[in-house]
């Protein structure tokens, strides 16, 4: 039984997902670990947000953020992460939900937290034991160039570019508070500020595997674009540009992340999508 706060939440950004999230939710469930899932889906036409609030029904431990439609990765999982504080858990870790990101990681990776001096743990493919199983060469170039990019440019850990991370709250809270990706973007631009606010982050290997059901959502003439952009963002981040600037959590409005979660709203009740948000929640690499 979950005690009333839980220990993690883990936030699963979904669209068209009803393949893969019963059986990852189902195993994450199976851990044992005393967890908080927060579901965040874009009104998916295959019925996930049914599918996650049926779950919800049977294991009480369940968010499920029902928004209108496609808003983009990078907004549903800031608001996700709003969410999952808003539960008051102590951790807050996000994952991809189309079972690339092995359910089995994640109690390695809150040990990690747990005992490391840092405040977010980065799951990677670029480290010593981390990997990649399923892709091809080009993929596999696109990814591994667009986190070298980050790594010498800007400083960033080995990999920057997936969602299998562990947050502090208060790392969550500065992603929540001055990230603005609305899409893939997000993904390297939420390790940039936690970085900019003087926080510490160490890397555990991690398998990556790609999907084995459902369909991509980021295809390689799009990865190009995103590479560019994430281009931008280490210059800026260089720079110490906007939410880049070099300072710490202690701006960041406490009270807010205290509130009762926002969650649970029925599609159509939520904003309506912003322009230029094509991008779906789903499989979260650039490589993808």
């Amino acid at each position: 039984m979950e005690s009333e706060l839980s220990e993690l939440a883990i936030v699963l950004a979904t669209y068209n997902e009803a393949d893969n999230l019963s059986r990852l939710v189902h195993a994450l469930e199976e851990l044992g670990e005393d967890l908080h899932i927060v579901v965040v889906d874009d009104n998916s036409p295959d019925g996930t947000q049914q599918i996650a609030r049926e779950m919800s029904a049977a294991f009480g431990n369940i968010t499920v953020v029902g928004r209108p439609g496609e808003q983009g990765l990078g907004s549903a999982l800031r608001d996700g992460v709003k969410t999952a504080l808003a539960t008051g858990s102590k951790y807050i870790m996000m994952m991809d939900a189309d079972y690339s990101h092995d359910p089995l990681d994640v109690p390695r990776l809150l040990e990690a937290i747990r005992i490391e001096d840092a405040d977010m743990v980065q799951g990677s493919r670029y480290v010593p034991g981390g990997g990649v199983r399923g892709w091809g060469p080009r993929r596999w170039l696109l990814s591994w160039g667009a986190n070298l990019l980050y790594h010498w440019f800007a400083g960033a850990p080995n990999e920057s570019t997936t969602t299998f991370r562990v947050h502090s709250r208060r790392a969550a809270s500065v992603v929540a508070e001055r990230t603005i990706g609305r899409g893939y973007r997000f993904i390297p631009e939420a390790t940039l500020v936690v970085m900019a606010a003087g926080m510490d982050i160490v890397e555990a290997p991690i398998i990556f595997t790609d999907r084995v059901r459902g369909t991509s959502k980021l295809q390689a003439r799009e990865a190009i674009k995103h590479i560019v952009a994430f281009f931008v963002q280490a210059v800026q981040y260089r720079l110490h540009v906007g939410r880049f600037a070099r300072r710490p959590a202690a701006d960041i409005d406490w009270d807010e992340y205290a509130a009762p979660p926002i969650a649970d709203a029925k599609p159509g009740r939520a904003g309506q999508p912003g322009p230029g948000t094509s991008e779906a929640p789903g499989s979260s690499d650039v490589g993808n």
